[in-house]
């Protein structure tokens, strides 16, 4: 599976080699970290659970500052 993470920054035109104009949406992508691993062994599943942006610690609830503190990434 392949995909990309990243937030809409908005949305612009170019022109293509024919000189018709492609409307494009701009996306700001990355860094990512790993916040969490999972594995069949513990959880049944292989997954992995990653960050993006960093936001106010009083917005998580406490089992997700304690995930984000493990893992030793910001809020």
């Amino acid at each position: 599976m392949q995909g990309l993470l990243g937030k809409k920054v908005g949305i612009t035109q170019v022109f293509a080699a024919d000189g018709s104009l492609v409307p494009v949406t701009v996306l700001e992508a990355g860094p990512c970290v790993v916040v969490q691993l999972k594995n069949k062994g513990n959880d049944g599943y292989d997954a992995i659970q990653i960050g993006f942006e960093d936001g106010k610690e009083s917005r998580l609830s406490k089992a997700a500052a304690g995930k984000f503190k493990k893992a030793g990434v910001g809020f």
